[in-house]
């Protein structure tokens, strides 16, 4: 299988010079899919019915097939789902902004403070709601008992053409899987966060909406949270600083210390009563938009 793998990854590359639209970290090539999908977490085992009560169902609520997951994502998603999970705490899943906490510019922060509490990420690059299925339907979560999972998951969607109803309707079906595999865990999901230079870019007020969706969709759900932590890349004017993002879609190292003061607090809640939220770094402030600055190496 991973044979075949390579040789679809090395097909995909050499069709790249065909029209694509952009993504969080810039993989494309999704078909055009209906994502008509999600579900509500409740106090008995998820049923047809209970995904019916609240949407229409489509082919969008099942794992996609492997020719519109583009190989890299693929690729990725089974070496991450084959890989000694080990017995974490807390377990990250979604797209770039997750995958580089660990294996980016967040990597020294990662290194630091959330790896020594049992957490690993297995972000993806380029993920969006239905790939993360995929990995989900690899057994990602299987033979592990984690206090919390961690979805950072939609932002794809919406680069590659998704509404809002439609990304916010495949991160409430990401977290009914997750709910099923781990029926003991707290699942965490992360608002979408701001991205792009002006504050009136359309990407903004799409992240806003859906964020809105999901957070009045998972109200209702005892094992489910969501947290919007947006605001803390924010400019008093709205803009982004290259400080805490350096292309505007992505943290920086700074931008990773900045989110792990914000998370850790709400992790804390759901992990063992001795546990302690670690020292960390005092925040830099930040004086608007700037230069990028160096990045350590990941």
């Amino acid at each position: 299988m991973i044979a075949s793998l390579f040789t679809s990854l090395a097909q995909w590359f050499r069709r790249r010079n065909r029209p694509r639209s952009r993504t969080l970290f810039g993989h494309t090539g999704f078909s055009t899919l209906s994502r008509k999908r999600g579900c509500e977490r409740c106090s008995s085992p998820l049923t047809v019915e209970v995904l019916e009560a609240r949407y229409l169902l489509s082919s969008a609520t099942t794992v996609p097939p492997l020719s519109e997951i583009p190989p890299a994502i693929v690729l990725m998603d089974v070496l991450f789902a084959s890989q000694p999970k080990g017995d974490p705490t807390v377990v990250f899943v979604g797209d770039s902004i997750s995958y580089q906490y660990a294996y980016g510019p967040g990597a020294p922060v990662w290194a630091e403070y959330m790896a020594p509490l049992g957490m690993v990420d297995y972000g993806v690059q380029g993920q969006t709601t239905q790939s993360l299925l995929f990995q989900l339907s690899l057994g990602q979560l299987a033979g592990i008992h984690p206090a919390v999972v961690v979805v950072d998951i939609g932002a794809n969607n919406l680069l590659q053409g998704d509404t809002p109803q439609e990304a916010a309707a495949g991160v409430l079906t990401d977290v009914a899987v997750i709910h099923q595999a781990q029926p003991q865990a707290e699942v965490i999901v992360l608002g979408i966060l701001p991205g792009e230079p002006s504050p009136s870019d359309p990407y903004r007020s799409l992240g806003k909406q859906t964020n809105q969706l999901v957070s009045q969709m998972l109200a209702g759900d005892p094992y489910a949270t969501f947290l919007d932590l947006g605001s803390i890349f924010l400019q008093p004017d709205g803009t982004i600083s290259t400080t805490l993002m350096y292309d505007h879609l992505h943290p920086t190292e700074q931008g990773y210390l900045d989110l792990t003061h914000a998370l850790l607090p709400t992790l804390s809640q759901y992990l063992a009563r001795d546990f302690t939220v670690p020292s960390l770094p005092s925040i830099a402030p930040v004086s608007g938009p700037s230069t990028p600055i160096a990045l350590s190496p990941s």
